[in-house]
């Protein structure tokens, strides 16, 4: 039997907006103190909605995100993230 190590999920609130060369840009701002945000760009609305889909939302969820970010372009959602992919969003900070 195969056991998979449980990570820790950080909530916090994922910020979406379309670029207006159709690139999306995801910042998840952690609601723990840490504010150090690095955004994701990825080249389409589809692309983001995976990203959605491992930052914990569900495929209706995702759905639902990606043709608010079409409408409005721009969104934002609570969400909790595996600790794995809320490092994918943060700045590293290189030290003094």
């Amino acid at each position: 039997m195969v056991e998979s190590a449980l990570m820790a999920k950080i909530p916090g609130k994922l910020m979406v907006d379309m670029l207006p060369d159709g690139k999306v840009r995801l910042v998840f701002l952690a609601s723990n103190g840490d504010r150090r945000a690095s955004p994701v760009t990825v080249e389409d609305l589809y692309a983001a909605e995976d990203l959605f889909l491992m930052c914990g939302l569900s495929k209706e969820h995702a759905a639902a995100l990606r043709a608010e970010v079409k409408r409005n372009r721009v969104a934002a959602v609570d969400t909790s993230v595996e600790e794995d992919v809320a490092t994918k969003f943060r700045r590293v900070i290189p030290p003094a």
